[in-house]
């Protein structure tokens, strides 16, 4: 999949420059451009054509409900996750009403906006692949409409992700857990933290955290390899 073509829209140029660098670093997305007002993002996503927009909602000039609500108005076909401080609850709703994938509220940490980094790369990949079959399944459909409600592992010897909800640890997603259920299902040798991070698309550190958390819940074994200098591997294998 080519890089995600994301446009950052930030009053303040020290955080858009922060963004800017910390998607550079994390690899799978392409900054087109930087702005610093609403307008300025508006003409900037008309003129580029991003599939990504990060959206500060305090602006200069506008609201970033406005921006999203001018951008929705043009039917260009964008995702828009918000990165502001504003906490308020009509904020929040105006911009799920718009259809934002994500509200990261500030502060946060570099791993809080990973997670939901790979968990927008991993949809994106699953559409791509959907798309190609020519329609998606009702399970894509769900993680597009609303990501953060998929099932919990229920019984791994039933082979079934479905089940009753779990509160994940802080951090964790459900839907980049499940994709890394099924890729360590499926496949039939065990796999590293950075085979998986490849395969999903995902950081080495963000892998290594969900092969760790169902090695702790007893749904994969930890099988360490040692190589020629005699440091040791940690591979994991799905318990079948």
């Amino acid at each position: 999949m080519n890089p995600i073509r994301t446009l950052i829209i930030d009053d303040d140029v020290a955080v858009a420059g922060i963004h800017h660098g910390f998607l550079l670093a994390r690899g799978g997305f392409d900054v087109v451009s930087l702005a610093h007002t609403g307008q300025q993002g508006l003409d900037l996503a008309a003129e580029l054509r991003p599939e990504l927009v990060l959206l500060d909602i305090h602006l200069p000039d506008m609201s970033g409900l406005d921006v999203l609500r001018k951008l929705r108005g043009r039917q260009q076909a964008l995702d828009v996750l918000v990165i502001t401080a504003s906490r308020e609850l009509d904020t929040v709703r105006g911009a799920m009403a718009g259809g934002v994938l994500h509200y990261l509220v500030k502060p946060f940490t570099s791993q809080a906006l990973n997670e939901r980094l790979d968990e927008y790369l991993l949809l994106r990949r699953e559409l791509a692949a959907g798309g190609a079959a020519g329609a998606l399944d009702q399970d894509s459909i769900d993680r597009l409409v609303a990501p953060s409600r998929r099932a919990a592992v229920a019984d791994p010897a039933a082979g079934s992700l479905a089940g009753p909800p779990a509160r994940l640890p802080k951090g964790l997603s459900r839907p980049t857990l499940d994709a890394v259920i099924e890729a360590l299902k499926s496949s039939p040798e065990d796999v590293s933290a950075a085979g998986m991070a490849l395969q999903l698309g995902l950081s080495r550190v963000s892998a290594r955290r969900y092969l760790e958390y169902l090695v702790i819940h007893g749904f994969a074994r930890l099988t360490p390899r040692y190589g020629a200098a005699g440091r040791p591997e940690n591979r994991y294998l799905w318990k079948r």
